[in-house]
C-alpha cells in the first residue's frame, strides 16, 4: 500500500484528460494512474518526462464495459490508496438530428453515460469500504448543455445525464463522506475543441467569452485540484 494517496484518471491519453494527468504528477501531491483505450503512446512520454515507471500506473480499460471497470477499481485500491477520481471519457458526432441514425445516438450514449455511471459505482464502491471513509469523483461536462450549437445531440444529451447522475448520486454518497462534481467546461486550446470545430470558428468563439480567451490545463487544474482537496468536503451535486 502506497503512503501517498492516489487519483485515477479515466481516458487520460489525450487532449484535457492527459493535461490532467501531467498536472497531477507536477503537483508532487498524488500518485496518478492513467487508463486508455486504445493508444498509450501520450502517457508514456509523460510518465517517462517526469522520470517514473509507468508499468503498474498504465492501464488499458474499456469503460463502457462495467465489470472491467469494477474489477480495475478493487485491484488497483488494494495497492493503493485511492482517494479520487477524474472522468475525462468523451467522444461526440458532427451530424444534425435529421441525419442521425437512431444506433448513432445509442452508441454516443453508451460511450458517454455508462462509463460515467460505471466509474461512479465502482469508485463508491471501493471509497465505501475503505476504513477512512471519504474520496472525491469528478466529471467532466460541457457548457453545450446549456449552450448547445448545431449538430451535437448525442453528446449535449449525454453530459446532460452525466450531469444528471451527479446531481442525483451526490444525496446518496454524502454518507460516506464522497463527494461528486461535474465540471462544466467552455472551450479549451486543445482536446475536442481543437479536434472537432474549425480554428476560425474557435477564434470568433473566444471573441465571444468573457475573458475573450479559450480555457488552458491550467484553469482546468485549478479547479480540478480543489475538489480533489480536503476543504472541497461540502461542495457536492
Amino acid at each position: 500500500m502506497t503512503q501517498r494517496p492516489a487519483v485515477i484518471v479515466f481516458a487520460g491519453n489525450s487532449g484535457l484528460g492527459l493535461s490532467v494527468v501531467s498536472s497531477l504528477i507536477e503537483s508532487n501531491q498524488w500518485t496518478v494512474i492513467a487508463t486508455y483505450r486504445k493508444d498509450k503512446t501520450s502517457l508514456l512520454e509523460v510518465f517517462a518526462h517526469h522520470g517514473l515507471n509507468s508499468n503498474p500506473l498504465i492501464h488499458q480499460l474499456e469503460l463502457s464495459d462495467s465489470d472491467s471497470v469494477s474489477s480495475f477499481c478493487k485491484s488497483m485500491s488494494e495497492a493503493h490508496d485511492i482517494w479520487g477520481v477524474v472522468n475525462c471519457c468523451g467522444e461526440t458526432t458532427a451530424k444534425t438530428l435529421k441525419k442521425l441514425a437512431v444506433e448513432e445516438v445509442f452508441s454516443a450514449l453508451a460511450a458517454n453515460v455508462m462509463p460515467a455511471v460505471n466509474i461512479t459505482k465502482s469508485a463508491m464502491t471501493i471509497f465505501s469500504e475503505k476504513l477512512v471513509q471519504g474520496g472525491r469523483i469528478i466529471h467532466l461536462s460541457s457548457v453545450l448543455v446549456r449552450r448547445p450549437v448545431l449538430g451535437v445531440v448525442p453528446y449535449v444529451m449525454s453530459k446532460a445525464a452525466i450531469e444528471g447522475l451527479v446531481h442525483s448520486s451526490a444525496v446518496e454518497l454524502g454518507k460516506n463522506k464522497i463527494t461528486i462534481n461535474a465540471l462544466r467546461l467552455g472551450y479549451f486550446d486543445r482536446g475536442m475543441a481543437t479536434r472537432d470545430v474549425p480554428a476560425e470558428l474557435l477564434i470568433e468563439v473566444s471573441k465571444h467569452t468573457a475573458v475573450k480567451d479559450l480555457g488552458n490545463p491550467a484553469n482546468l487544474f485549478a479547479a480540478i485540484s480543489y475538489l480533489l482537496s480536503k476543504d472541497a468536503s461540502y461542495q457536492t451535486g
